[in-house]
């Protein structure tokens, strides 16, 4: 594993990273791995790792995140024997440890027995004592509850519709457009119709094996820019006099994307493990 770490492997996912664009900097955010870590590992130095067992585990995130398939990268790499040793040896230090207590074990048993009536008595008083106060409780708030009801239906109808019409307002609906596709530039644009009094809301989760998701307005200011693993959710605010809006996501099957709960369709691509960027062109307030 060391030698392999030192040589194939690290150049392979240092190229990786590089051909990515990704800092270390930017790399451990992605991989909540320490930068001294990530740099040990492109540098084959496992001495400045936490621990054997960690070389491959902190191998396999980054190649994840740089969009290398860990299982091809591991198939010619072996545990390190020295770490199987260290482990029987722990397993055999823990067997001694055992049967060094099972004689306080049973006669700690023993003893317990004798507490057994003892502390079902104790729980058979807590219980009736639970059930009379469950009893009382219930009943005097029974009461209560029929008058506090009727509370709330007079409130309820006192609420002016002025509030009902004001907040479906604010949820005004917006139109996409049809989606125009152009394969050989690998991008798709929406000309989006309707413009809104507050921002829009551009909601992008992760699903599948993750992705990455970079999103700009007009000036090229980075709105957001990260990877989304399975399951993440991002909500990224989009100010109403933004006229434009790029989005770039390396795999378009792993990430589904709403602007104010309007879905954007992406193309069917088959999953690439290299990655190619898809770009997502809003053109807002047509």
């Amino acid at each position: 594993m060391t030698e392999y770490l030192e040589s194939e492997l690290s150049q392979q996912l240092k190229e990786a990273r590089l051909g990515k664009g990704y800092s270390i900097e930017q790399l451990s955010e992605l991989t909540k791995i320490q930068p001294r870590f990530l740099e040990a590992i492109e540098d084959g130095d496992l001495d400045v790792l936490p621990g054997k067992f960690y070389a491959r585990a902190f191998a396999k995130q980054y190649a994840e995140a740089v969009g290398l398939n860990p299982d091809d990268l591991f198939d010619d790499v072996e545990f390190d024997p020295q770490v199987l040793g260290d482990m029987s040896h722990a397993h055999r230090d823990e067997d001694g440890v055992v049967r060094a207590g099972v004689n306080n074990t049973q006669t700690f048993k023993s003893r317990f027995r004798g507490w057994i009536p003892k502390i079902w008595l104790a729980i058979i008083v807590l219980a009736v004592i639970l059930v009379a106060w469950f009893v009382v409780t219930r009943a005097s708030s029974g009461s209560n509850q029929s008058n506090s009801n009727t509370q709330v239906e007079v409130a309820s109808s006192s609420v002016p519709q002025s509030s009902v019409s004001s907040s479906s307002s604010n949820k005004a609906a917006i139109n996409l457009g049809t989606a125009q596709t152009n394969t050989a530039q690998l991008t798709t644009t929406y000309n989006v119709a309707g413009q809104l009094a507050s921002d829009h809301k551009l909601v992008a989760k992760g699903q599948d094996g993750g992705s990455n998701l970079k999103v700009t307005d007009g000036t090229g200011k980075v709105l957001f820019n990260g990877w989304m693993n399975q399951n993440d959710e991002k909500t990224v605010d989009l100010p109403a006099n933004t006229p434009i809006v790029n989005i770039q996501v390396t795999q378009v099957s792993h990430v589904n994307l709403t602007i104010n709960n309007q879905h954007i369709d992406l193309p069917n691509l088959p999953t690439n493990p290299a990655a190619t960027t898809w770009n997502v062109v809003l053109n807002l307030n047509k």
